[in-house]
């Protein structure tokens, strides 16, 4: 007796599943080998920038006017270990989120198969980061926190909004780096890769969240809209190491980099996108908390 194939059963997100067929499709035509497409043979020699400057937290302060250009230069290269070792907590912690919501999905949908494509992606990332710090000469950067997971619908909203904050704050400074020729060339390769697969990530976010946001409940739908700003600020709090100021003799860089303009500047924009799309969701209806918090700029929400 031949098997006959069946009509794909969904979880009731018929949108997402058309999505994830999509994604599936793009990445059989390109996943990327960090250990191939990333030329580890390059000397992190402090020949250039691993950030452009503009981007690096204490750009435009007296604590950046103070140091020399040797100094500035090896300053990037710890903030962008740092960044990176983030970076691996941050996809611990999505690795996390949808490995709990694998086992939810029927594995004949296709959302089962591309989540699963998207966490062997973030496998893939941590490594390539790990490869930088590894080569880098830093300390091993990084949140020790545990994950905290939310249960129940409005948790699972609230752990693709976290995704989707992560992502975007990432590839704020990716898309910088990977064009901007004053940044070493081995960054620049990592970034240009994370960047092209990134993307699909976003895009699968997005499309659950749009698709699950109607089906919650009011006091769901309320919970994920109170508790939204305060997640994506501690994801901002995460992204920034205090351990480099320290192990660097930076006498009080952490407090002088939160405080500093450019970076909230930098935080807001690279924020920008997220905040457009909670909006235009309604997961965010009153901007002020998200101004309050360093968020989203007020001239942005006027």
């Amino acid at each position: 007796m031949t098997a006959q194939l069946l009509e794909m059963p969904t979880c009731g997100f018929v949108a997402t599943a058309a999505r994830s067929e999509q994604l599936i499709a793009s990445s059989e035509r390109r996943t990327l080998d960090p250990f191939r497409e990333v030329d580890w043979e390059i000397a992190l020699d402090d020949s250039a920038y691993y950030l452009p400057p503009e981007m690096l937290a204490l750009f435009g302060t007296e604590a950046w006017d103070a140091m020399s250009e040797v100094g500035r230069i090896e300053y990037s290269r710890h903030e962008t270990a740092a960044m990176f070792g983030a970076g691996i907590w941050f996809e611990n912690a999505l690795m996390q989120i949808v490995l709990r919501h694998l086992v939810e999905i029927d594995v004949r949908d296709p959302m089962h198969r591309y989540l699963l494509t998207e966490i062997a992606d973030e496998c893939r990332h941590s490594m390539m980061f790990g490869e930088f710090i590894r080569r880098a000469g830093t300390p091993a950067y990084g949140p020790t926190r545990d994950v905290a997971m939310v249960q129940g619908p409005s948790g699972r909203a609230m752990s693709y909004l976290a995704i989707l904050a992560i992502e975007e704050l990432l590839d704020f400074a990716n898309r910088a780096s990977m064009r901007d020729d004053r940044v070493h060339p081995m960054v620049r390769q990592i970034s240009r890769l994370h960047v092209l697969e990134e993307a699909r990530h976003v895009s699968f976010a997005k499309s659950y969240i749009s698709e699950s946001w109607p089906t919650l409940d009011a006091v769901e739908q309320e919970s994920v809209r109170a508790i939204a700003p305060a997640l994506v600020a501690e994801i901002v709090e995460l992204s920034l190491d205090p351990q480099v100021f320290e192990h660097l003799g930076i006498a009080d860089g952490y407090e002088i980099a939160k405080a500093n303009l450019s970076y909230r500047a930098n935080v807001v924009d690279g924020l920008g996108k997220l905040t457009s799309f909670l909006t235009e969701v309604g997961i965010i209806d009153d901007t002020e908390s998200w101004i309050e918090l360093g968020l989203v700029g007020r001239h942005a929400a006027d």
